[in-house]
């Protein structure tokens, strides 16, 4: 049986406002026609008996019934863009409300559900701990507590992202404005990301410059990195390596994670920054992956003056650079 709230509804609701919307213009297009039709008829019956009785020439005639037409024309259009702006506007607003309306009830969802979300997995992740500690447990299903502990670490990530979008849509995300090295955040995060590197088989390479002075909030610069990192640890292939390299510039510092991996196709390349985008949903899902790291990341980026870009070629890997301003002296 087809979805009610299906496609085709959407399509026929589509096609209806689209009716809707030409008998509107055509009513006041043939409203307009017919008003200008009357008007330049009494005009015409009343300047031709003017025209006759003080023997006024045929040009001067024509003159002035065409600038008496004008005139009257004028006025009809004016009156009738009018009515089509204000009808137009008032329509879009009564159309528009109803997508409003559950896009805000859609936004409430999320981060209600996101934090009940919290406590479970909270409570989830103590007791795979708390097993682990158990040497028979420990012994007897090991393996199987330490996946369920990497899949309730996964969904935990992504309840904490759709808790950021929903703080980000409300305007309600705070930015610090801090100052830090971003070079010895790089080194620290790829030390951090090691055993993840480990257990693909992929080795991370951390280097360029010693020292690179940014300014902006180091937790979320920390959390955007860790997540440029992890994209390109999923995306690089056994046996092949990761390198994060720093840079110091004159007014900004950047860091550079390069995989040598697939790459991204030009017409994903394009929409890796977009919300809920997988550019490969098996790949993203196998990961964990929801979509909405990147986009946070570019989105904190871009508010604390730097830039995250992406670099990209298929069969030869994905570079992406993180940028931030450097400390006002």
């Amino acid at each position: 049986m087809a979805d009610p709230a299906g496609p085709d509804v959407f399509s026929r609701a589509r096609f209806r406002l689209a009716l809707l919307f030409a008998g509107i213009v055509i009513i006041l297009v043939v409203a307009s026609s017919v008003i200008t039709y009357l008007n330049v008829r009494s005009d015409l019956q009343t300047a031709a008996r003017g025209a006759f009785t003080s023997g006024e020439t045929e040009q001067e005639f024509v003159t002035r019934s065409l600038g008496t037409f004008r005139w009257r024309l004028l006025a009809v259009d004016g009156v009738v863009i009018l009515v089509v702006g204000i009808g137009g506007l008032l329509y879009a607003r009564s159309t528009l409300r109803p997508i409003r309306d559950n896009v805000a009830a859609q936004k409430r969802f999320i981060a209600d559900a996101s934090h009940e979300l919290r406590t479970p997995l909270t409570i989830m992740k103590t007791d795979f701990q708390v097993a682990l500690r158990d040497p028979l447990l420990a012994e007897e299903a090991g393996p199987v507590l330490r996946s369920g502990l990497e899949e309730v670490d996964r969904m935990t990530g992504m309840v904490e992202d759709l808790l950021t979008l929903s703080r980000i849509d409300a305007h309600q995300e705070q930015l610090a404005d801090e100052r830090f090295d971003l070079a010895a955040l790089a080194r620290e995060t790829a030390q951090k990301l090691a055993g993840v590197a480990a257990a693909r088989g992929v080795t991370i390479r951390a280097g360029g410059a010693d020292t690179a002075p940014a300014a902006g909030d180091e937790r979320h610069t920390q959390r955007a990195l860790a997540n440029v990192v992890k994209n390109a640890l999923e995306h690089s292939l056994p046996g092949g390596a990761v390198e994060v390299q720093a840079v110091a510039a004159v007014g900004t510092s950047s860091v550079t994670v390069t995989d040598h991996g697939e790459g991204i196709a030009p017409g994903a390349l394009e929409h890796i920054f977009d919300r809920f985008y997988r550019a490969d949903p098996a790949r993203s899902q196998e990961h964990g992956g929801s979509g909405l790291g990147l986009a946070i990341a570019r989105w904190a980026l871009r508010r604390m003056g730097g830039d995250l870009v992406a670099d990209s070629t298929v069969g030869s890997g994905t570079s992406m650079t993180l940028t931030l301003p450097t400390p006002r002296s």
